[in-house]
């Protein structure tokens, strides 16, 4: 691997221009430059925490007239999955991600009587097609018509971590008994060594919030820091001092929590007329009080969710509009899991933005990006951009 010098790089938050080097796939040096016109926008590699690559690129055109109508949509398509055409659509989720900047994504991956292990098979095969370009985590995800209140479906399951998913998840709220539900995850993920990523309380109605059993559950169990809630929609209608007791606990039990703010501003609320509650958790309230929040692209191009490629500079922007998160750099923690900055010494993993300035890269979402994985160059243009160190 050759070592590498980009030059006319600036930094959000950062003034001047800079040139950094990469060596044996760390970043090895950052030196101020002087008299160079800004080039590149660098940034942490970008991080997608929740997608759907199973199911993106399904749907050429669709509008879910409602989430159950995106569920039932769904159903339908899934049963004529098969492994190679879930691979296909995975490959070309997790390329377009590549080019955008992405260098890890965690996936959602179905688990039921509708498509078995299809769904697993597919997106595993794909996970190895981008090996070393792309690090590709897959949670064995029991859906809403794998109800683990039932031993079948906890079978079923169990087939599912026989392929070494790195997570377990689930749609609770669907379950029939969700204590009976969880406390079968809990105890397939601890016996298997595996962290837990729930899709939670997707919905607008605070009265059936499942969060709070759920943090009590994982603080019973001592599992602080090992489980993430995903969507938590129905926290944004609590009243303040439910949500902030609420929230309290959440940062106890050291979950981490991921906002959907694409796919929760299109599918929550959908009623007669413009929608008035933004289906978006409270993202601000949740960071001010240490817990650990994320963003993800969710669903593209599929029956939840029938726009995007996976852009994280795009769900970057939605977010922003969505919860009123100024802050620069909770913004990009929020899309590169929690990393700020290009430091010298850590993993050469980051992406290069032509554009002039954070705002810049979010106004205008340019195309033109050069992505690092590991310190070798994995998507954008290539040598004319970059030169050998001098000393090497």
């Amino acid at each position: 691997m050759g070592d590498l010098r980009l030059d006319a790089v600036v930094f959000p938050q950062r003034a001047g221009c800079h040139s950094v080097s990469l060596r044996a796939g760390r970043i090895d040096a950052i030196e101020a430059t002087a008299g160079t016109a800004p080039r590149w926008l660098a940034l942490p590699g970008l991080v997608n925490l929740h997608a759907h690559a199973d199911r993106s690129f399904a749907v050429q055109s669709f509008r879910p007239a409602s989430l159950a109508d995106a569920l039932a949509a769904a159903a339908t398509a899934r049963a004529a999955f098969t492994a190679a055409d879930v691979r296909a659509r995975a490959s070309r989720l997790f390329e377009c991600s590549i080019a955008h900047g992405v260098t890890r994504l965690r996936t959602h991956t179905d688990v039921d009587p509708i498509v078995e292990m299809r769904s697993m098979q597919g997106v595993l095969a794909a996970r190895d097609d981008v090996a070393g370009r792309l690090d590709v985590e897959v949670i064995a995800f029991s859906t809403s018509r794998n109800d683990l209140a039932r031993r079948e479906a906890v079978e079923r399951l169990e087939r599912a971590i026989e392929l070494k998913p790195q997570f377990l998840g689930a749609s609770l709220n669907s379950s029939t008994d969700p204590v009976r539900a969880f406390d079968a995850l809990l105890s397939l993920a601890q016996g298997n060594d595996l962290r837990v990523d729930l899709h939670l309380d997707e919905h607008l109605d605070g009265s059936r919030m499942l969060a709070p059993m759920v943090a009590d559950a994982v603080i019973a169990r001592g599992l602080q820091g090992r489980v993430t809630f995903s969507h938590l929609c129905a926290l944004s209608t609590l009243a303040p001092a439910p949500a902030r007791a609420l929230i309290e606990k959440m940062a106890r039990a050291q979950v981490t929590v991921i906002a959907l703010p694409e796919s929760n501003l299109l599918l929550q609320d959908r009623v007669e007329g413009t929608p008035r509650r933004r289906g978006v958790t409270l993202v601000r309230e949740l960071l001010s009080a240490g817990v650990e929040v994320r963003f993800g692209t969710d669903n593209v191009r599929d029956w939840f969710y029938p726009f995007g490629d996976g852009d994280m500079l795009e769900t970057a922007v939605a977010g922003a509009i969505a919860t009123h998160l100024d802050d620069p750099s909770e913004l990009i923690g929020a899309i590169c899991d929690g990393r700020l900055a290009i430091e010298v010494g850590a993993a050469a993993d980051l992406v290069l933005i032509a554009a002039s300035s954070f705002d810049d890269a979010l106004a205008r979402r340019p195309a033109e990006r050069m992505v690092f994985k590991g310190g070798r160059q994995v998507a954008g243009p290539r040598a004319l951009r970059l030169r050998r160190r001098p000393d090497s």
